[in-house]
């Protein structure tokens, strides 16, 4: 297991079909193991600027990142969040 429950992460590139955009800041809360069907993955939570959740989703590994020191948080409007 790659990033640990309830870490920060960022999403490493678009997720169209879910609304979510390379850098939108979500929350791990649970571990998916891997398969013979199905690859190691995450359950991730998305929030707003109130704390608010927005969406809770599966990604896989290769989605997320973790954030570095040297980055900016930026904000954006719900309008294409799932």
């Amino acid at each position: 297991m790659k990033f640990q429950l309830f870490s920060t992460i960022l999403l490493a590139h678009d997720l169209p079909q879910v609304g979510f955009c390379k850098g939108d800041v979500g929350t791990v809360v649970e571990y998916i193991s891997s398969t013979d069907s199905t690859p190691e993955g995450y359950i991730v939570e998305f929030f707003d600027n109130e704390g608010q959740t927005i969406d809770v989703i599966p990604v896989l590994e290769s989605d997320l990142i973790y954030p570095h020191s040297r980055m900016v948080v930026n904000y954006r409007d719900l309008e294409n969040v799932a």
